[in-house]
């Protein structure tokens, strides 16, 4: 009752101690909980695929690539701009095919190809396989099993040269990009709020308020020529290659190194556990998604399966820029040998 709106953290619908994911999180329990069938959030490193994989639904990272043509959804407007060349709008949705549905909505493509799993080449990144918890470990094995049982053949591939430079590109650009953008967004949707320092100090979570921080105090504004002109395009030039040279669809990966987790570990600290080491939380939770996310190609997370516990685990594909509607047609398939997840209690 009353004219007011009740605020807060979202809580996650299979378990409410713990994060949803972010930041699409709002999104990814709405779908979870079974409130709407679809949403959209926005992803920069990850966050409809981090969100998805969290909370047991599908995520989509669209194409980007340099912009213009190769940007597959054009109208950003709505969006508050965090990064001009990462930022983008994306699908969420119980299942892929809904994923596919609304992707459809917005692009006009509705077509979707018949994939069969039987001699599919899937990349295995081995760097990304590394340093998982052992309980997401038990699930995103036993979904490599399945689809191995389905007929699709992993070809283990390093990405150790795609990570160094992803290192040299991430924050340089995600977080110089918005010196200037947030301000002008913020003037020109006359926001009582006019500077990133004054956003910062209003966010709630500490790994977020930090990036805001950097923002602010434009930390990484001389590394940006380099991350933007030469360590960027290096980033893909390595997936172009990788894509032939290996003869493979897709990388196939687990979306996150954990499952979610408990919502008083983000409050008030930066910091979570992996494995006995004390870890940053941002980090950790985009390991696995920012290097697609930098290279502007497309991602897709699906639920693999739940934990011991009962906590949703996703994988993730990423393809050639452009192959939008493929990546599709490739995770339904792979969602079908999968199965479904239960509804959260």
């Amino acid at each position: 009752p009353g004219s007011g709106l009740m605020g807060g953290a979202v809580a996650n619908a299979y378990d409410i101690t713990r994060i949803p994911g972010g930041s699409s999180g709002g999104t990814a329990t709405a779908i979870a909980a079974r409130m709407v069938s679809a949403g959209l959030g926005t992803d920069t490193g990850g966050s409809t695929r981090v969100p998805a994989a969290l909370s047991g639904i599908v995520g989509f990272r669209p194409s980007v690539g340099n912009g213009g043509v190769q940007r597959r959804y054009t109208d950003t407007n709505a969006v508050v701009p965090i990064s001009r060349t990462r930022d983008t709008v994306g699908p969420m949705a119980r299942t892929v095919a809904d994923v596919a549905l609304v992707d459809g909505v917005i692009t006009g493509q509705t077509w979707l190809d018949t994939v069969s799993l039987a001699g599919l080449r899937l990349g295995s990144p081995t760097e990304m396989w590394k340093d998982l918890d052992p309980a997401l470990q038990t699930v995103v094995d036993a979904a490599k099993l399945k689809l191995e049982q389905a007929g699709v053949m992993f070809v283990n591939v390093s990405v150790a040269s795609l990570i160094a430079s992803n290192d040299k590109v991430s924050f340089q650009i995600a977080l110089h990009e918005p010196v200037k953008d947030i301000p002008d967004y913020l003037n020109e949707t006359k926001s009582p709020v006019r500077t990133v320092a004054e956003l910062a100090a209003s966010i709630a979570s500490k790994d977020v308020q930090n990036a805001f921080g950097a923002i602010a105090g434009d930390v990484y504004g001389a590394a940006y020529p380099d991350a933007i002109n030469i360590h960027r395009p290096a980033m893909q030039s390595f997936y172009a290659d990788l894509w032939q040279s290996q003869n493979i669809r897709a990388l196939f990966f687990p979306t996150t190194p954990l499952a979610a987790i408990a919502m008083d570990k983000v409050n008030g600290s930066s910091k979570t556990t992996l494995n006995g080491a004390s870890v940053d939380t941002f980090n950790t939770f985009i390991r696995n998604t920012d290097p697609g996310s930098n290279a502007g190609i497309p991602g897709l997370s699906i639920p693999a399966g739940l934990t011991a516990s009962g906590l949703p685990v996703g994988v993730e594909i990423d393809g050639p820029l452009g192959s939008d509607r493929t990546l599709l047609a490739i995770g339904v398939a792979i969602e079908k040998a999968l199965g479904s997840l239960p509804a959260p209690k």
